[in-house]
């Protein structure tokens, strides 16, 4: 006689079946117990996971179905909710996971962990990114261990533009799993993205520490030595991304930025042209191409790049402000000035948050009108002087600005006010930011407003500051200012500004010529310069003493010509209608144009360009012969 197998037998012997891999014969098996025990639940969800294995994810799912009449159980409405997301139907999907939430709650952890795993997933394919942040977070609520939740909640994170929690999220997804390499890769990303290039860098070098190879790790530590300005070791490393995975367009476009930041512009180009050959019109390839084909001066291409980028995207703010640069160093200001205004939707830069409308140049005769300043000190100094433009429309004008320029400013005529960023605003009626009035009052070429000296100096302060300055004793008084401000904390203005600052011992050169007392301007780190100048240079340093800028410009009133690299000096000098040579980066700034040696908006400044990146040489030649040949000639009319 023939002992009758039990339920549990059937299903064990289909078990080992299945587990061998001989499905079909598994199929048999789970189905001989269906039909011999047509009441069991279990029969039918073993028989789903078969199915769902094998990918046949809609018969699957019918299984599942058939089990949780029988029995509903959290098991059964989680892996239905796995064949349904499977088999594209989402909304179905999010609705067994829902299920499965409501009979794990209060149940074993890891069925809970994954209900709401899977219902993270369906709201982030829905587009509810809101609704997958939430369900992650419960995920790795329920289970702190669950990586693959921590990753998926710093991409719904990412997706949200919340970068700071989403590397949060990642380091809780490498904690979870120190082998979960796109963890890593996206930890490094983040924060990158956030500003912390060293803790990039770290997270790099800890992944592959640990032996983890993947290609977009060395992407990554690329991207962060080119955020701590390690331009050699970047490149090095970006290399070998290269070589790990040549058909990688994002790890030749990281390559063709630093390339581009070191001033290996046809390099930059060739680098990008490579990332273009994989991925035609990419966006990202596009704009590191125009960057680097602006910085040689070839601007019809940069703009053709850029257009081609916001031809697909319309959007796109870095491409719009690119764009800007190039036309605004061709002198095509109109459509510059449009293109401007896109400045302030590339973070970090931010638009002031005033419920007044901003003003666009229209009538404005009897309000009151804020312009406020917005950028450095030298966008400040070059454009305060729309200011009174404002004011003879009829406006009343409030000028708010940095602490520094508001002693100085209070020279202008017919303004309001002049008051520092951070205080108490009157009431106004409109607003406009100081970079936009050259959009408001449409300047061209042909209108810069340009009647200088548009700023002066208080008497009182220049008859100050002449005592306290060599005499000059038939010398020319020449004031040098040789370095920027680094701003660290702004990469963009910092990568600039190691392009355009030098050391003082770069003006070597003047120290021989006779007949120069030469008077420090410059400010910050780069000062202690002074302690040490080249060899036969003497040079007073008046500026520990200098409060501001009133000061600054009363102590230029005394010279007799200022030689500065793109500082706000240069500016102020400018404004005050010194003579002044400002020495250009060779990738100059959109403000003074091409091949000019003069400047439109400062009729006394003259131009030295850089003839190749990063070499002063030329430049600092052509102020020698120039300065000593300004001196034979001062010296020749007094006698």
């Amino acid at each position: 006689m023939v002992r009758a197998m039990t339920l549990d037998q059937v299903l064990d012997d289909a078990l080992r079946l299945h587990h061998a891999g001989t499905m079909e014969a598994a199929d048999r098996a789970y189905m001989s117990a269906i039909n011999r025990f047509p009441d069991s639940a279990e029969a039918r969800f073993r028989r789903g996971i078969l199915h769902l294995g094998a990918g046949r994810f809609a018969t699957a799912a019918t299984l599942f179905r058939q089990a949780l009449a029988l029995a509903p159980e959290a098991r059964f409405y989680l892996c239905l909710g796995t064949a349904l997301e499977r088999d594209g139907r989402i909304q179905a999907a999010r609705a067994a996971y829902r299920e499965a939430i409501g009979f794990a709650a209060g149940g074993p952890a890891p069925e809970l962990a994954d209900a709401q795993f899977g219902l993270g997933c369906c709201n982030y394919l829905l587009g509810q990114i809101e609704g997958a942040i939430a369900a992650y977070g419960a995920a790795v609520a329920a289970r702190p261990g669950f990586s693959a939740a921590w990753y998926n909640l710093g991409v719904a994170l990412n997706a949200l533009k919340r970068p700071h929690e989403a590397a949060e999220a990642f380091r809780g997804a490498v904690r979870a799993d120190p082998d979960n390499a796109e963890a890593w890769v996206n930890l490094a990303f983040s924060l990158k993205n956030i500003g912390q290039p060293e803790a990039a860098l770290l997270a790099c070098e800890e992944a592959r520490a640990r032996g983890l190879t993947h290609p977009a790790l060395l992407l990554n530590q690329g991207s962060a030595l080119h955020g701590l300005y390690r331009y050699e070791e970047a490149i090095e490393t970006l290399m070998a991304a290269v070589r790990a995975a040549p058909d990688q367009a994002d790890t030749y476009v990281s390559l063709a930025g630093v390339l581009h930041d070191c001033g290996q512009h046809e390099r930059a180009i060739e680098v990008a042209n490579r990332a273009l050959d994989l991925t035609p019109d990419c966006a990202p390839a596009l704009l590191n191409r125009g960057l680097a084909l602006h910085a040689l001066g070839r601007l019809e291409e940069a703009i053709a790049d850029r257009r081609a980028v916001l031809r697909r995207m319309p959007d796109h703010a870095d491409a719009h402000f690119d764009l800007a640069s190039s036309l605004l160093i061709s002198g095509r200001l109109r459509e510059g000035w449009e293109e401007h205004e896109w400045r302030w939707q590339r973070p970090p830069v931010m638009p002031r948050d005033f419920s007044q409308k901003p003003w666009r140049g229209e009538a404005i005769a009897g309000r009151t009108i804020l312009l406020h300043a917005e950028q450095g000190y030298g966008d400040t100094l070059q454009f305060v002087r729309y200011a009174p433009m404002v004011a003879a429309l009829g406006a009343r004008v409030v000028l708010e600005v940095p602490a520094a320029l508001t002693r100085l400013f209070s020279c202008l005529p017919s303004l309001a006010a002049v008051i520092a960023q951070g205080a108490a605003l009157p009431d106004f009626d409109v607003h406009c930011p100081l970079l936009s009035l050259p959009l408001a009052f449409g300047t061209t070429l042909a209108t810069v407003p340009a009647e200088i000296p548009y700023l002066s100096a208080d008497p009182a302060l220049v008859a100050k500051w002449q005592g306290r300055l060599p005499p000059a004793e038939g010398s020319l008084r020449v004031g040098l200012v040789w370095a920027g401000e680094p701003r660290p904390e702004m990469i963009e203005a910092h990568r600039i500004d190691r392009r355009r600052s030098m050391k003082l011992a770069d003006f070597s050169p003047l120290a021989a010529i006779p007949g120069v007392r030469f008077i420090s301007l410059q400010k910050g780190s780069p000062a202690a310069q002074v302690a040490a100048p080249p060899a036969g240079m003497t040079i007073s340093d008046p500026m520990p003493e200098v409060m501001d800028f009133a000061d600054t410009a009363a102590i230029i009133a005394g010279l007799d010509l200022v030689i500065a690299v793109d500082t706000s000096v240069a500016h102020l000098a400018g404004a005050l209608g010194k003579p002044v040579w400002l020495l250009s980066r060779f990738d100059g700034c959109w403000r003074w144009l091409r091949e000019r040696r003069d400047s439109p908006w400062y009729p006394s400044l003259r131009l030295y360009r850089q003839e190749n990146p990063g070499a002063w040489g030329a430049p600092i030649a052509a102020i020698t012969e120039d300065l000593r040949r300004l001196v034979q000639g001062s010296t020749a009319r007094a006698a």
